[in-house]
């Protein structure tokens, strides 16, 4: 390794320190990794013009003069993620430390015309300024697609819900004037999600909307599969010969735990939904109650796959969490090693996971430099 090289990773050490740390000395620094104080000095100097690293006051002293402290100026890069859905468009800021700053959501039916891709052009400008953020502190625009998307052609192969085939990435970001990057929705809210949990680098995590799908994340780092195609748990089979789903296959959990299947066809959102059974409604109850044993039966199918957290995201995750216990009765039933499931969390983002999650790649790779 050169010694430019050396100096980048020695960067991208401290910095990371400093992401876990809440503030700590130069002293502190170059114990924890192994680096010589001078090594330090200098690169926070670099980082305090930079404006990335701040002052964080002085600490206690044995004697003589107080040491200073110093920590990650969170605020001073910013990162936008926009998520795409058939009816929404949802903006969101986050800082350094995925603390979401801004958020709109924009309600807007997809077209996959230049017209509808100057449209969201145009709002997040007026996005942006409505908040007054400085162009010269965004790192980039992230782009969560439901679909498959292939991340080294920057091409969205095929989406269901979009109703598109083999869209360049690039007929969107042509109307975008900051760096865009993209990825499958599931991919990046689960990234999201698994950064607020402490102490796990790898979960499953589950995306249960009008579509089911998901992401594996291995140590931190989406598994994409030999084809692009890991994690969709939407079309495993629980049902021989079951009910059709929107693949044209039979028996696909997402035939059972769209949430198409709660709404159709008596009520327009989950949230009519979930108000009717509140209010006793025995139609509502009963298709929960089977809705609860089919999504247990798929969720009991990962966990013995996988034996790794499972994370419960997209709109459904508010009213799963609500009624955590009649899930978690189900999948004790279901779990043949007795296993309380302790194992499941609940999304922390809500319907703001994809757009945040690809905010973060751009937090991530600026970390990571």
């Amino acid at each position: 390794m050169n010694s430019l090289n050396l100096r980048a990773e020695n960067r991208r050490k401290i910095i990371n320190f400093l992401y876990e740390s809440s503030g700590a000395t130069k002293k502190k620094i170059a114990k924890s990794l192994n680096l010589s104080v001078p090594t330090v000095t200098l690169i926070l100097k670099d980082l305090t013009e930079l404006g990335l690293v701040q002052p964080a006051g002085t600490l206690q002293s044995s004697g003589g003069r107080k040491p200073t402290a110093v920590h990650l100026a969170y605020d001073s890069k910013y990162s936008v993620g926009i998520a795409i859905t058939l009816y929404h468009i949802r903006l969101v800021v986050i800082n350094l430390g995925e603390e979401i700053v801004h958020y709109k959501c924009v309600s807007h039916t997809f077209e996959n015309t230049a017209q509808y891709y100057q449209y969201l052009a145009d709002e997040l400008e007026i996005f942006l300024n409505d908040h007054a953020l400085p162009r010269n502190k965004l790192l980039g625009v992230g782009l969560a697609l439901p679909g498959i998307v292939n991340t080294d052609k920057l091409l969205l192969e095929y989406s269901p819900t979009l109703q598109v085939h083999d869209l360049p990435v690039q007929a969107i970001a042509k109307f975008i004037p900051y760096p865009v990057l993209a990825d499958n929705e599931a991919n990046l809210a689960g990234l999201a999600e698994i950064w607020r949990i402490n102490d796990v680098e790898s979960a499953i995590y589950l995306s249960i909307n009008k579509g089911v799908g998901g992401a594996i994340i291995l140590q931190n780092k989406i598994y994409s599969g030999a084809t692009g195609h890991s994690g969709e748990f939407g079309h495993m089979t629980i049902v021989k010969d079951g009910l059709t789903c929107s693949c044209g296959k039979r028996g696909c959990l997402e035939a059972y735990c769209s949430t198409n299947i709660l709404t159709d066809p008596n009520f327009n959102d989950v949230e009519e939904f979930f108000s009717a059974l509140k209010m006793g409604n025995q139609y509502c109850i009963r298709k929960w109650q089977s809705y609860l044993d089919y999504l247990a039966t798929g969720i009991n199918n990962i966990r013995m796959i996988f034996n790794c957290d499972i994370i419960l995201g997209g709109e459904i995750s508010q009213y799963l969490e609500a009624d955590s216990n009649l899930l978690s009765q189900r999948l004790l039933g279901l779990n043949p090693f007795n296993e309380q499931p302790n194992y499941l969390h609940y999304s922390k983002f809500k319907d703001k996971a994809s757009a945040t999650g690809a905010a973060l790649l751009f937090v991530d790779d600026y970390l990571d430099t």
